[in-house]
Protein backbone atom coordinates (compact mmCIF):
# COMPACT_ATOMS: atom_id res chain seq x y z
CA UNK A 1 0.00 0.00 0.00
CA UNK A 2 1.29 3.41 -0.90
CA UNK A 3 2.57 5.73 1.82
CA UNK A 4 0.10 8.63 1.89
CA UNK A 5 2.66 10.84 3.62
CA UNK A 6 4.67 10.90 0.38
CA UNK A 7 1.89 12.82 -1.28
CA UNK A 8 1.77 15.30 1.58
CA UNK A 9 5.51 15.94 1.32
CA UNK A 10 5.25 16.46 -2.43
CA UNK A 11 2.34 18.86 -1.97
CA UNK A 12 4.17 20.86 0.70
CA UNK A 13 7.30 20.98 -1.47
CA UNK A 14 5.26 22.32 -4.39
CA UNK A 15 3.83 25.05 -2.19
CA UNK A 16 7.32 26.01 -0.99
CA UNK A 17 8.64 26.10 -4.55
CA UNK A 18 5.72 28.23 -5.63
CA UNK A 19 6.29 30.58 -2.67
CA UNK A 20 9.94 31.19 -3.41
CA UNK A 21 9.28 31.48 -7.15
CA UNK A 22 6.87 34.29 -6.41
CA UNK A 23 9.77 36.21 -4.89
CA UNK A 24 11.49 36.26 -8.28
CA UNK A 25 10.11 39.08 -10.40
CA UNK A 26 11.08 37.24 -13.57
CA UNK A 27 8.41 34.62 -12.90
CA UNK A 28 5.55 37.04 -12.36
CA UNK A 29 2.91 37.75 -14.99
CA UNK A 30 2.92 41.15 -16.64
CA UNK A 31 4.51 43.74 -14.33
CA UNK A 32 2.43 46.83 -14.92
CA UNK A 33 5.10 49.35 -13.90
CA UNK A 34 7.78 47.80 -16.07
CA UNK A 35 5.47 47.35 -19.04
CA UNK A 36 4.22 50.92 -18.83
CA UNK A 37 7.82 52.09 -19.14
CA UNK A 38 8.03 50.47 -22.58
CA UNK A 39 5.43 52.94 -23.85
CA UNK A 40 3.24 50.14 -25.18
CA UNK A 41 -0.49 50.26 -24.30
CA UNK A 42 -2.04 46.98 -23.31
CA UNK A 43 -5.32 45.45 -22.20
CA UNK A 44 -5.45 43.65 -18.85
CA UNK A 45 -8.40 41.28 -18.54
CA UNK A 46 -10.60 41.92 -15.52
CA UNK A 47 -13.36 39.34 -16.01
CA UNK A 48 -14.99 36.88 -18.38
CA UNK A 49 -18.77 36.87 -18.20
CA UNK A 50 -20.43 33.65 -19.39
CA UNK A 51 -19.13 30.57 -21.15
CA UNK A 52 -16.87 31.24 -24.15
CA UNK A 53 -18.06 28.09 -25.95
CA UNK A 54 -19.88 28.61 -29.25
CA UNK A 55 -22.87 26.32 -29.78
CA UNK A 56 -22.94 25.04 -33.35
CA UNK A 57 -26.62 24.05 -33.01
CA UNK A 58 -27.72 27.56 -32.03
CA UNK A 59 -24.89 30.10 -32.50
CA UNK A 60 -27.00 33.12 -31.57
CA UNK A 61 -27.57 31.63 -28.11
CA UNK A 62 -23.83 31.66 -27.44
CA UNK A 63 -22.95 35.01 -25.94
CA UNK A 64 -20.29 36.16 -23.53
CA UNK A 65 -18.30 39.27 -22.73
CA UNK A 66 -14.87 40.20 -21.48
CA UNK A 67 -13.96 43.24 -19.41
CA UNK A 68 -10.55 44.84 -19.84
CA UNK A 69 -8.59 47.66 -18.27
CA UNK A 70 -6.70 49.84 -20.76
CA UNK A 71 -3.23 50.65 -19.45
CA UNK A 72 -0.60 52.95 -20.93
CA UNK A 73 1.98 55.56 -19.83
CA UNK A 74 -0.72 58.21 -20.30
CA UNK A 75 -3.10 56.46 -17.95
CA UNK A 76 -4.87 54.72 -20.82
CA UNK A 77 -6.52 57.91 -22.01
CA UNK A 78 -4.37 58.05 -25.15
CA UNK A 79 -5.93 54.83 -26.49
CA UNK A 80 -8.53 55.85 -29.05
CA UNK A 81 -10.02 52.47 -29.92
CA UNK A 82 -9.87 48.72 -29.41
CA UNK A 83 -10.29 46.43 -32.42
CA UNK A 84 -11.18 42.76 -32.01
CA UNK A 85 -10.23 40.24 -34.70
CA UNK A 86 -11.29 36.61 -35.01
CA UNK A 87 -10.13 33.63 -37.05
CA UNK A 88 -11.06 29.95 -37.15
CA UNK A 89 -8.85 26.89 -36.78
CA UNK A 90 -11.03 23.91 -37.63
CA UNK A 91 -11.04 20.32 -38.75
CA UNK A 92 -12.82 21.10 -42.03
CA UNK A 93 -12.16 24.80 -42.38
CA UNK A 94 -9.46 27.28 -41.36
CA UNK A 95 -9.81 30.99 -42.09
CA UNK A 96 -7.76 34.15 -42.02
CA UNK A 97 -8.80 36.52 -39.28
CA UNK A 98 -11.49 39.14 -39.82
CA UNK A 99 -12.50 42.28 -37.95
CA UNK A 100 -15.19 41.36 -35.45
CA UNK A 101 -15.74 44.60 -33.56
CA UNK A 102 -14.38 48.10 -32.97
CA UNK A 103 -14.91 49.84 -29.64
CA UNK A 104 -14.21 53.57 -29.71
CA UNK A 105 -12.84 55.36 -26.66
CA UNK A 106 -16.18 57.12 -26.23
CA UNK A 107 -17.52 53.75 -25.02
CA UNK A 108 -14.79 53.29 -22.41
CA UNK A 109 -15.76 53.72 -18.77
CA UNK A 110 -13.75 55.23 -15.96
CA UNK A 111 -16.01 55.12 -12.94
CA UNK A 112 -13.32 55.00 -10.26
CA UNK A 113 -10.97 57.56 -11.76
CA UNK A 114 -8.38 54.91 -12.62
CA UNK A 115 -7.47 53.38 -15.93
CA UNK A 116 -10.26 53.28 -18.54
CA UNK A 117 -12.21 50.06 -18.86
CA UNK A 118 -13.87 48.48 -21.88
CA UNK A 119 -16.35 45.62 -22.20
CA UNK A 120 -16.24 43.53 -25.37
CA UNK A 121 -19.38 41.52 -26.17
CA UNK A 122 -19.35 38.40 -28.34
CA UNK A 123 -22.02 36.10 -29.77
CA UNK A 124 -21.72 33.08 -32.01
CA UNK A 125 -23.85 34.45 -34.84
CA UNK A 126 -21.77 37.64 -35.13
CA UNK A 127 -18.54 35.63 -35.09
CA UNK A 128 -19.76 33.38 -37.90
CA UNK A 129 -21.04 36.37 -39.91
CA UNK A 130 -17.72 38.21 -39.54
CA UNK A 131 -15.88 35.22 -40.99
CA UNK A 132 -18.49 34.61 -43.70
CA UNK A 133 -18.62 30.87 -43.06
CA UNK A 134 -21.34 28.26 -43.17
CA UNK A 135 -21.95 27.05 -39.59
CA UNK A 136 -22.61 23.55 -40.88
CA UNK A 137 -18.89 23.36 -41.72
CA UNK A 138 -18.01 23.67 -38.04
CA UNK A 139 -17.09 20.62 -35.98
CA UNK A 140 -17.00 20.14 -32.24
CA UNK A 141 -13.58 21.10 -30.93
CA UNK A 142 -12.92 23.73 -33.62
CA UNK A 143 -11.37 26.88 -32.20
CA UNK A 144 -12.17 30.55 -32.69
CA UNK A 145 -9.03 32.62 -32.03
CA UNK A 146 -9.40 36.25 -30.95
CA UNK A 147 -6.88 39.11 -30.98
CA UNK A 148 -7.20 42.60 -29.53
CA UNK A 149 -5.45 45.59 -31.11
CA UNK A 150 -5.11 48.92 -29.29
CA UNK A 151 -4.58 52.19 -31.15
CA UNK A 152 -3.01 55.37 -29.74
CA UNK A 153 -1.17 58.27 -31.43
CA UNK A 154 2.00 56.15 -31.68
CA UNK A 155 0.32 53.41 -33.70
CA UNK A 156 -1.62 50.17 -33.32
CA UNK A 157 -0.40 47.53 -30.88
CA UNK A 158 -1.63 43.97 -30.73
CA UNK A 159 1.07 41.94 -29.00
CA UNK A 160 3.46 43.33 -26.44
CA UNK A 161 5.47 40.11 -26.18
CA UNK A 162 8.40 41.64 -28.04
CA UNK A 163 8.54 44.36 -25.41
CA UNK A 164 8.17 42.35 -22.21
CA UNK A 165 9.28 38.82 -21.39
CA UNK A 166 7.17 37.11 -24.07
CA UNK A 167 3.94 38.16 -22.37
CA UNK A 168 0.83 38.59 -24.52
CA UNK A 169 -0.85 40.81 -21.90
CA UNK A 170 -4.33 39.38 -22.48
CA UNK A 171 -4.42 40.43 -26.14
CA UNK A 172 -5.32 36.94 -27.36
CA UNK A 173 -7.69 34.17 -26.29
CA UNK A 174 -9.78 31.39 -27.84
CA UNK A 175 -13.15 29.69 -27.59
CA UNK A 176 -14.31 26.21 -28.55
CA UNK A 177 -17.14 25.02 -30.81
CA UNK A 178 -19.52 22.64 -29.08
CA UNK A 179 -22.98 21.23 -29.76
CA UNK A 180 -25.14 22.03 -26.76
CA UNK A 181 -28.62 20.51 -27.06
CA UNK A 182 -31.46 21.53 -24.70
CA UNK A 183 -31.91 17.84 -23.88
CA UNK A 184 -29.39 15.04 -23.56
CA UNK A 185 -29.42 12.13 -26.02
CA UNK A 186 -31.20 9.19 -24.40
CA UNK A 187 -29.35 5.95 -23.80
CA UNK A 188 -26.27 4.58 -22.11
CA UNK A 189 -23.43 6.96 -21.32
CA UNK A 190 -19.98 5.56 -20.51
CA UNK A 191 -17.48 7.24 -18.20
CA UNK A 192 -13.96 5.80 -18.31
CA UNK A 193 -11.83 6.92 -15.36
CA UNK A 194 -8.11 6.73 -14.61
CA UNK A 195 -5.84 7.61 -11.70
CA UNK A 196 -2.18 7.97 -12.59
CA UNK A 197 -0.94 7.13 -9.08
CA UNK A 198 -3.15 4.09 -8.74
CA UNK A 199 -4.92 4.94 -5.49
CA UNK A 200 -8.39 5.87 -6.69
CA UNK A 201 -9.97 9.30 -6.78
CA UNK A 202 -9.69 11.92 -4.06
CA UNK A 203 -11.23 14.90 -5.83
CA UNK A 204 -11.15 17.78 -3.38
CA UNK A 205 -9.03 17.01 -0.30
CA UNK A 206 -6.87 14.21 1.02
CA UNK A 207 -9.68 13.00 3.24
CA UNK A 208 -12.88 14.72 2.22
CA UNK A 209 -14.42 11.95 0.12
CA UNK A 210 -17.19 12.60 -2.35
CA UNK A 211 -17.61 11.88 -6.06
CA UNK A 212 -15.32 13.14 -8.78
CA UNK A 213 -18.18 13.72 -11.23
CA UNK A 214 -21.77 14.64 -10.42
CA UNK A 215 -24.55 14.45 -13.03
CA UNK A 216 -27.85 16.09 -12.06
CA UNK A 217 -30.77 15.49 -14.41
CA UNK A 218 -33.81 17.73 -14.75
CA UNK A 219 -36.04 14.89 -13.52
CA UNK A 220 -34.23 14.96 -10.16
CA UNK A 221 -31.96 11.97 -10.76
CA UNK A 222 -28.40 12.43 -9.48
CA UNK A 223 -25.43 10.24 -10.47
CA UNK A 224 -22.28 10.35 -8.32
CA UNK A 225 -19.29 8.93 -10.15
CA UNK A 226 -15.68 8.16 -9.22
CA UNK A 227 -13.06 5.50 -8.50
CA UNK A 228 -12.97 4.00 -5.01
CA UNK A 229 -9.93 4.81 -2.88
CA UNK A 230 -8.54 2.86 0.09
CA UNK A 231 -7.61 6.03 1.97
CA UNK A 232 -11.05 7.37 2.85
CA UNK A 233 -14.73 6.51 2.93
CA UNK A 234 -15.96 7.89 -0.42
CA UNK A 235 -19.49 8.34 0.93
CA UNK A 236 -21.15 7.24 -2.33
CA UNK A 237 -21.39 4.16 -4.56
CA UNK A 238 -17.93 4.45 -6.13
CA UNK A 239 -16.53 2.25 -8.91
CA UNK A 240 -13.95 -0.41 -8.05
CA UNK A 241 -10.53 -0.02 -9.63
CA UNK A 242 -7.71 2.00 -8.05
CA UNK A 243 -5.98 2.78 -11.38
CA UNK A 244 -8.89 2.62 -13.82
CA UNK A 245 -12.57 1.84 -13.95
CA UNK A 246 -15.69 2.32 -16.03
CA UNK A 247 -19.25 3.18 -15.13
CA UNK A 248 -22.31 3.29 -17.39
CA UNK A 249 -25.30 5.49 -16.60
CA UNK A 250 -28.62 5.42 -18.45
CA UNK A 251 -30.27 8.73 -19.27
CA UNK A 252 -33.96 8.73 -20.27
CA UNK A 253 -35.41 10.71 -23.16
CA UNK A 254 -36.46 14.32 -22.79
CA UNK A 255 -34.26 15.42 -19.88
CA UNK A 256 -31.49 17.96 -19.56
CA UNK A 257 -28.55 17.59 -17.21
CA UNK A 258 -25.71 19.38 -15.49
CA UNK A 259 -22.35 17.60 -15.54
CA UNK A 260 -19.81 18.84 -12.97
CA UNK A 261 -16.24 17.79 -12.26
CA UNK A 262 -15.52 18.32 -8.57
CA UNK A 263 -11.77 18.73 -8.77
CA UNK A 264 -8.45 16.87 -8.75
CA UNK A 265 -6.65 17.47 -5.44
CA UNK A 266 -3.53 15.44 -6.26
CA UNK A 267 -3.40 16.12 -10.02
CA UNK A 268 -3.87 12.43 -10.90
CA UNK A 269 -7.43 12.07 -12.21
CA UNK A 270 -8.45 11.82 -15.86
CA UNK A 271 -11.59 10.68 -17.62
CA UNK A 272 -13.40 10.31 -20.94
CA UNK A 273 -17.17 10.50 -21.44
CA UNK A 274 -18.77 8.62 -24.34
CA UNK A 275 -22.32 9.34 -25.51
CA UNK A 276 -24.93 6.77 -26.58
CA UNK A 277 -23.77 6.85 -30.22
CA UNK A 278 -20.22 5.91 -29.23
CA UNK A 279 -18.64 9.33 -29.76
CA UNK A 280 -16.37 10.91 -27.16
CA UNK A 281 -18.15 14.00 -25.86
CA UNK A 282 -15.76 15.17 -23.12
CA UNK A 283 -12.27 14.46 -21.81
CA UNK A 284 -10.19 15.67 -18.88
CA UNK A 285 -6.48 15.19 -18.29
CA UNK A 286 -4.78 14.87 -14.91
CA UNK A 287 -4.83 18.16 -13.05
CA UNK A 288 -7.92 19.56 -14.81
CA UNK A 289 -9.73 22.29 -12.91
CA UNK A 290 -13.03 21.77 -11.18
CA UNK A 291 -16.16 23.10 -12.83
CA UNK A 292 -18.93 22.34 -15.32
CA UNK A 293 -18.12 19.71 -17.94
CA UNK A 294 -18.77 21.00 -21.47
CA UNK A 295 -20.25 18.16 -23.54
CA UNK A 296 -19.52 18.18 -27.26
CA UNK A 297 -22.69 16.66 -28.70
CA UNK A 298 -21.92 17.42 -32.35
CA UNK A 299 -21.60 13.76 -33.24
CA UNK A 300 -24.51 12.55 -31.10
Amino acid sequence: MKNKFLKTIVAISAVCIAFYSCKDDDTLPVDFDELINTGVPFAAELATNGSTNVNKLDPSSSSFSKDYQIISPSGGTDVTRVDVYVGLTGQNLTTDEALLATIESSSFTNSDGGYPEVSVAFDGASIINALGIDPSALEGGDTFNYRLALTNPQGTFSDVSANFDNQSADHTFASTVVCDSPTLPAGDWTIDMQDSYGDGWQPTTSGGGGPGITVTLSDGTVFEIGLCTPYEDPGYACTAGSSAGTVVITIPAGVSGDWVFNGDFWGEMSFQITGPSGSTVATATAGSSAGPIALNLCNE
